[in-house]
């Protein structure tokens, strides 16, 4: 293991921070994720329990390109624990 990957290396999410984590991860399948506050958003990105996607595009009214997020992998299997 080098000296990088022990600086990586994230502590099991359980009690008040895993119950957060869940329902950050329903805001984001709801689709209201830009309430999510930068803090709480890192420690997903952190765990990689979610990926920026970009762009999506959208039509209608708001129209354009926009970043959006996804639950990855890691994080659809965190939600089914």
């Amino acid at each position: 293991m080098t000296v990088f990957e022990k600086l990586t290396e994230l502590p099991e999410l359980t009690g008040v921070v895993a119950e957060q984590v869940s329902e950050d991860m329903a805001l984001i399948a709801r689709g209201e994720e830009l309430d999510l506050p930068w803090r709480r958003l890192r420690v997903l990105i952190d765990y990689e329990l979610v990926e920026i996607v970009t762009p999506a595009l959208l039509g209608g009214s708001l129209r354009g390109s926009r970043t959006s997020l996804g639950w990855s992998e890691k994080g659809t299997q965190f939600m089914r624990g």
